[in-house]
């Protein structure tokens, strides 16, 4: 049986789109490589995973939409 999946991203702008984008592929690549290493398939993969997540995290403050303030009471 082929899973499938669809990832529905919702934005106003092409840079809301593209940062939800950037997150669900940072959550994702985690997890792939989490899997890897628990079936110990070490190697390639887990070189490019390594380096894409350090990428995403250094580079976050340029995709990211800085915290709303919190509202007056």
């Amino acid at each position: 049986m082929i899973s499938r999946f669809l990832i529905v991203i919702r934005g106003n702008t092409v840079a809301a789109m593209t940062e939800e984008s950037l997150h669900f592929a940072y959550f994702f690549l985690s997890r792939s490589l989490m899997e890897h290493q628990r079936a110990g398939k070490n190697g390639e993969y887990e070189e490019f995973a390594v380096g894409v997540l350090a990428l995403l995290q250094k580079y976050r403050h340029l995709y990211t939409s800085p915290p709303e303030p919190p509202e007056p009471e």
